[in-house]
């Protein structure tokens, strides 16, 4: 059974059909672990953090100074 929205402050609620015990902060910690897990082995954790970010390839960046001579 899913249950519709709560008020953030309800934090524990008992199920009516089945009586089981649902804590919303322990469910929040399990949802963290599972996405955690599925991006590291998924093999996209650099992508899923900043999919829009690439890496240059002219190596380092030149100084926009000039170098003083003399």
């Amino acid at each position: 059974m899913k249950l519709g929205s709560l008020p953030l402050d309800v934090r524990r609620w008992t199920c009516e059909n089945c009586q089981t015990k649902h804590d919303r902060d322990i469910n929040a910690s399990i949802n963290l672990r599972d996405e955690g897990l599925r991006i590291l082995t998924s093999g996209t954790g650099d992508k899923a953090y900043c999919p829009d970010v690439r890496r240059g390839r002219g190596g380092r960046k030149k100084s926009t100074t000039p170098l003083s001579v003399g």
